[in-house]
C-alpha cells in the first residue's frame, strides 16, 4: 500500500513538472508565444528572466571588486568610457533620457537614475560577457579587463550618488 502512494506520488510529481515543458515546447513549436519586442511580456515570463539574469551573473561573476584600488584617474577614465560606449543606451544623467536603451526588449536600465543591485565584480562580468538576447553586447574583445573595471566602478557610483541624494532630500523633509 505504502509502495502504490509513493509511486503516485512520484508519477503525479514527474507529470507536474515535465507536462509544463512539454506544452511550453508545444507552444514555441506553433508559434503561438510572443516574440515581438513592442509589446510587454507577462509578470511571469519578467520574474523568471529577472531571477535567472541574477543567478547567472552572481554564478559567474567574480567576487569582490576591482584586483587593484580605484584611483581617481580610474573613475575619471570609466567615466570617459562609460559616456563613449555606455550612455547612448543607459543614460548620461539622472535627467539624459535614455530613450534608445528603452526601445529594446528588455529595456535597458537607466544607470545614473536608477543604479543597479549588481555588485561590481558582477557589472565587470556583465559588461565583459553581455547578456544574451538583450542589447547588451560582450565588451571584452574590445576593451581590456582594466577598462572594464573602470566602467564597472563608475556604474557603482551611480548607485552612492542616487543614495546621497535620497538622504538629502529626507533630511530635508
Amino acid at each position: 500500500m505504502m509502495n502504490s502512494k509513493i509511486a503516485l506520488f512520484v508519477i503525479g510529481a514527474v507529470t507536474a513538472c515535465v507536462l509544463p515543458a512539454i506544452l511550453l515546447g508545444f507552444a514555441a513549436g506553433i508559434g503561438i508565444l510572443p516574440v515581438q519586442a513592442d509589446v510587454a511580456p507577462s509578470s511571469l515570463e519578467t520574474g523568471l528572466l529577472r531571477s535567472a539574469l541574477h543567478s547567472s551573473v552572481a554564478r559567474h561573476a567574480p567576487r569582490g571588486g576591482k584586483p587593484q584600488t580605484s584611483s581617481e584617474t580610474d573613475s575619471t577614465q570609466g567615466a570617459a568610457i562609460y559616456r563613449q560606449l555606455c550612455s547612448r543606451c543607459h543614460g548620461l544623467t539622472e535627467q539624459s533620457d535614455n530613450l534608445y536603451g528603452k526601445s529594446f526588449y528588455p529595456p535597458a536600465p537607466h544607470l545614473p537614475l536608477s543604479g543597479t543591485t549588481f555588485t561590481e565584480g558582477e557589472v565587470f562580468w556583465i559588461v565583459k560577457h553581455g547578456i544574451r538576447n538583450t542589447a547588451m553586447p560582450a565588451w571584452g574583445n574590445l576593451m581590456s579587463d582594466d577598462d572594464i573595471w573602470k566602467v564597472a566602478g563608475v556604474v557603482r557610483q551611480f548607485n552612492s550618488s542616487r543614495e546621497d541624494q535620497e538622504r538629502r532630500q529626507h533630511a530635508q523633509n
